[in-house]
């Protein structure tokens, strides 16, 4: 039985993944301080970090390495895509509706100012000219390509989600109208009786008493509290007290979403693109050539022994398309389209004429959703650019959460973890909920040491071993000076024997000898690593961290 898992499909799967993040705790870990090697003895890391299994005792392994995490907001996911840099020296090809390997190839760009386009029509080479309008319909540049403008990556999904080989893409959902009570209003500002809510934002169009008439000066220029900065003068008198104020907003998830410029430029090109009676049209005809079988494949030129210019008919579920033939050579060298006519979703084109044979051609119609409210280029970028990767972003910004995330020592493995539980504490058993949490166990030692030695001689990534008949060991994973503590993790090399109150501990690389507290002595970790669902798992070569470093994280998961 031959099947296919749809693009829309690995679509949604993400989109579910991104609400299951906001309604679960998922948490970024960061973990092994200790070199990749098979010994305690090692200090030098393998040449390369090994490939992680997809298997219990690996993620075993990983959770007991675990240092600390941090948790993921639903603010630092995005959908993502690969990243197409417009470059002026790149053949790009046009979008096709029947290409079922588009989203391997290159029919999308981003330009240097960020901005998202889809190629609708592909020239004869390379394309040369750069485009930049952010018009609503497709646009020709003197290259001969047709480029239809998408939406503009904010500089906050910028930072967050673009890198070399990902860029953020996103749909903005249709929102409706939202209403305020206006309490006075003068010059080019009015003042609202409530604090702006998240439903207003910077680029939005208002209406009301006493406004300019022309939409463009109805904007929404500036936004400072409770006071509204329109584009353009308010009319004479201005809007009285308790007039109403109607906008235009859109809806981000369950949330009213105050939306960036740049994201309400999107949701104005979406809108536009989903009422555009032409957006489901006939955007262009490509030639075929029939074989003995019947079958057909894409090709330059088109049947032969034509001396005219066939007739091209264009049946389907839409109407209003039509299209011409070009002949040279007695073929079909090209069909140029006329009007692209409207709501299609199918179409047929059927040759006949010309004193010739064997001419062929397909439709390529642009997108149309139909029952979904959606409809042509620009309506759904996410779908239409192959959204089915998910970025996630987290910053780790030096000792955050009041030295959660240790520093002073570096980390080879990068995890993430849905639902874990707090370890300890008066929540102990609970879903975790804090922005950040310790992983790590911790040894507190005694006041008194040997030779006159403290808990601060014993060195990060030494080797600790007890004296009690199992010899536990341990790695040195950062120290607590101050408190007395040794925070510690344990893995497949040093074994996973417990130490025992009052034991005395030796360091291996330090010569540092200190007794444990005689009760309590083993003090558990913020975090239960042991629970969670551990959804990724990265290996690398060791990143160093230090109190005025931040490691900006970027995982890219694709569905």
């Amino acid at each position: 039985m031959a099947a296919i898992v749809s693009s829309n499909f690995r679509v949604v799967n993400s989109s579910n993944f991104k609400e299951d993040v906001a309604n679960s705790a998922v948490y970024v870990g960061i973990g092994k301080g200790d070199v990749w090697s098979n010994s305690t003895s090692d200090t030098t890391d393998l040449a390369t970090a090994p490939t992680p299994g997809d298997h219990l005792d690996e993620f075993g392994v990983a959770r007991s390495n675990l240092i600390g995490v941090k948790k993921v907001a639903s603010s630092n996911l995005s959908h993502v895509t690969n990243r197409h840099t417009w470059d002026g020296a790149t053949s790009y090809v046009a979008w096709d509706s029947k290409d079922s390997n588009i989203f391997d190839k290159k029919f999308y760009v981003v330009t240097n100012e960020f901005k998202v386009y889809k190629c609708i029509i592909a020239g004869s080479g390379a394309s040369s000219q750069q485009p930049t309008q952010t018009l609503t319909q497709p646009q020709a540049e003197s290259d001969g390509y047709t480029w239809k403008f998408m939406y503009t990556i904010s500089v906050t999904d910028a930072e967050k989600f673009l890198t070399n080989a990902y860029m953020p893409v996103k749909y903005i959902p249709m929102g409706g109208e939202g209403q305020v009570a206006v309490a006075a209003a003068a010059g080019q500002t009015i003042v609202l009786l409530k604090e702006i809510s998240d439903d207003i934002a910077v680029g939005m169009t208002v209406s009301g008493t006493g406004q300019p008439t022309a939409a463009a000066d109805r904007k929404i220029a500036a936004i400072n509290g409770t006071q509204i900065t329109l584009a353009g003068n308010i009319a004479s008198g201005g809007m009285a007290a308790n007039s109403i104020l109607t906008f235009a907003y859109a809806a981000d998830g369950d949330a009213e979403a105050n939306l960036s410029e740049a994201d309400y430029s999107q949701y104005l090109n979406q809108k536009a693109s989903r009422d555009d009676s032409l957006a489901a049209g006939i955007e262009r005809i490509v030639l075929e050539t029939i074989d003995s079988n019947g079958d057909r494949t894409d090709s330059a030129t088109s049947g032969s022994g034509y001396s005219s210019a066939p007739t091209v008919t264009i049946s389907g579920d839409g109407s209003g398309a039509t299209a011409t033939a070009t002949v040279a050579s007695g073929a079909i060298t090209g069909i140029t389209i006329n009007a692209k006519g409207t709501n299609y979703t199918k179409a047929n084109i059927l040759i006949t004429g010309g004193g010739g044979s064997g001419g062929a051609a397909r439709a390529v119609i642009a997108p149309n959703y139909r029952g979904q409210g959606k409809s042509g280029h620009g309506t759904d970028p996410r779908a239409e650019l192959g959204g089915f990767f998910m970025g996630l972003n987290v910053k780790l910004d030096g000792a955050d959460g009041s030295g959660d995330i240790t520093v002073g020592n570096d980390f080879r493995q990068i995890m993430l973890l849905k639902n874990p539980l707090n370890g300890s504490g008066a929540s102990s058993g609970q879903i975790a909920s804090a922005d950040t949490l310790k992983a790590l166990d911790k040894l507190d030692f005694s006041t008194t040491f040997s030779s006159g030695s403290s808990v601060a001689d014993f060195v990060v990534d030494e080797v600790i071993t007890g004296n009690s008949a199992n010899a536990p060991k341990a790695f040195v994973t950062e120290i607590d000076s101050t408190n007395g503590f040794v925070f510690f993790h344990q893995n497949q090399k040093t074994g996973f024997e417990p130490f025992d109150d009052g034991e005395v501990i030796t360091g291996a690389t330090s010569g540092t000898v200190g007794t444990l507290e005689s009760s309590n002595a083993v003090i558990a970790a913020e975090l239960d690593r042991e629970s969670g669902e551990l959804l990724f798992l990265e290996n690398r070569l060791p990143i160093n961290r230090t109190a005025s470093q931040i490691e900006d994280i970027k995982i890219i998961l694709e569905f």
